[in-house]
C-alpha cells in the first residue's frame, strides 16, 4: 500500500516506488515460501486473512475502499510471483477511481468476486472451467476483440489476457500438458476461433518443452493475435473459395505486415506478439512471406505458429475442404518438416499428437 500511495504521487517506476515493491516482494516470499498461495477476501466489508478477519487500520481501511471500488473480493497471490506482477498489481491499486485499467490476472495473481451462499451440496466449488468450456465461454469476447480491430478501435489487451490465463490455470490443473489437444478432438470446429485453437496448440507445443512463466503467457498472448492483420483485408479476399489472382494475393501477403504495425500501436501487447505477427508466414526455410533477408533469424515462437497454423488447417473442415484424420495430418507435417516446418519443433509438435491418439486409444 506503501508503493501504492507513491506510485500515486510519482511514477510506477519512481525509485521510491521500486524500493518498496521490493521490499513487499521480500514479505510476500516469506508468506508464501511452504508454497501455500497468501488470499485475501473482502467479505460483508471485513478483509478476511487465514480466515481471520485483519485488525482494522489506516492501511486494511484504504485497501479495503480500493478493493471495493474495483469490484474485487477476492485477491491470491501465489508462490512465485515475478517482480512485474507486482509492480502492476501496485499501479492498479494506485490509479484514481476514474483513470484505472481493467482489472486482470496473471499467472500468479488472481482476482475475484465472492457470493455468499449456503452450500447446496458436496460438490467442489470454484473449480477451473475445463479447456473446451472456457474456449466455448469466451467464443465471443474473442470475436469481440477482433471486432474492435476491423472497426480501427484500439484492441483491449486486457480481455486477451485473460482468456490465455484462463487456459494455461486449465493447463496445470489438467496436469499433463500432452492432453492439452484433447478438447479439440472432441468439440465442435465453430465452438472454436481459429485464434483460440493456435493459442491452445502453441500453449501445449510449449508446455511440452517446459516452458513456463511469462514467457509461456506471452507465447498464447502472441498465437491469439497472431492473425489480426487480417481485420484489415477485404472480406472478398477473406472469404473467396476460389484462387486469388495476383493482385488478391498481393493484398492477402500484406496482412502480416499489417497486423505487426497494428500491434505496436496498442499499449502493453507484448512484442513476442508483434513479431510473431510479422513472421509467423515466413516458412523455416524463409520462400514465404514477407519476403527478408537470407540471414533472418526467425522466433521459435513464429516457428510453434506456423506448425499449430498447418495443423488446425488440415484438421477443420470446411465448405470446400473435408478434414483429414490424423495419420494423414503426421504424414504430411512430417514431410513438410525442414522446408515450410522447423523440423525439432515439429518432431515435438507430432510426439504430442501420437501420445494423444495413444492416450485416445486407451
Amino acid at each position: 500500500m506503501t508503493a501504492a500511495a507513491n506510485a500515486a504521487l510519482y511514477d510506477i517506476n519512481h525509485r521510491q516506488v521500486l524500493r518498496f515493491n521490493k521490499q513487499a516482494m521480500q514479505v510476500l516470499e516469506q508468506l508464501t515460501a511452504n508454497g501455500e498461495a497468501l488470499t485475501l477476501r473482502l467479505i460483508n466489508g471485513q478483509l478476511i486473512y487465514h480466515n481471520k478477519p485483519l485488525t482494522p487500520t489506516l492501511t486494511t481501511d484504504r485497501l479495503i475502499n480500493l478493493f471495493s471500488q474495483r469490484d474485487i473480493s477476492y485477491l491470491k497471490i501465489d508462490s512465485g510471483i515475478y517482480t512485474e506482477e507486482l509492480l502492476n498489481l501496485i499501479q492498479l491499486l494506485s490509479q484514481n477511481q476514474h483513470n484505472r485499467t481493467t482489472v486482470y490476472n496473471s499467472e500468479h495473481i488472481h482476482f475475484g468476486q465472492i457470493e455468499v451462499r449456503y452450500r447446496q451440496s458436496d460438490s467442489a466449488q470454484g473449480e477451473l472451467l475445463g479447456l473446451a468450456d472456457i474456449a466455448a465461454v469466451e467464443a465471443d469476447q474473442i470475436n469481440g476483440i477482433y471486432q474492435q480491430v476491423k472497426n480501427h478501435q484500439q484492441m483491449d489487451i486486457t480481455g486477451v489476457a485473460d482468456i490465455v490465463n484462463g487456459f494455461i490455470q486449465s493447463f496445470k490443473k489438467q496436469g499433463n500438458a500432452l492432453l492439452a489437444l484433447a478438447p479439440l478432438r472432441a468439440i465442435d470446429e465453430y465452438t472454436y476461433t481459429h485464434s483460440t485453437n493456435i493459442c491452445l496448440l502453441n500453449l501445449a507445443q510449449a508446455k511440452a518443452l517446459g516452458i513456463e512463466g511469462q514467457l509461456l503467457n506471452d507465447i498464447g498472448i502472441a498465437a491469439m493475435l497472431h492473425d489480426v492483420g487480417k481485420m484489415f483485408i477485404s472480406p472478398t479476399i477473406l472469404t473467396k473459395t476460389a484462387a486469388l489472382d495476383e493482385e488478391e494475393w498481393h493484398t492477402m501477403k500484406q496482412h502480416p505486415r499489417l497486423g505487426a504495425e497494428y500491434l505496436l500501436s496498442v499499449p502493453n501487447v507484448p512484442r513476442l506478439a508483434v513479431i510473431t505477427a510479422y513472421e509467423h508466414h515466413m516458412r523455416y526455410d524463409l520462400a514465404g512471406y514477407p519476403e527478408v533477408q537470407p540471414s533472418w533469424t526467425q522466433h521459435f515462437c513464429s516457428y510453434m505458429t506456423a506448425i499449430s497454423d498447418t495443423y488446425d488447417a488440415m484438421r477443420t473442415h470446411r465448405s470446400y475442404e473435408e478434414a483429414l484424420d490424423l495419420n494423414q495430418i503426421i504424414q504430411i507435417m512430417h514431410n513438410l518438416a525442414g522446408n515450410k516446418l522447423h523440423p525439432q519443433l515439429t518432431y515435438n509438435f507430432l510426439t504430442i499428437l501420437r501420445q494423444l491418439e495413444g492416450h485416445a486409444a486407451d
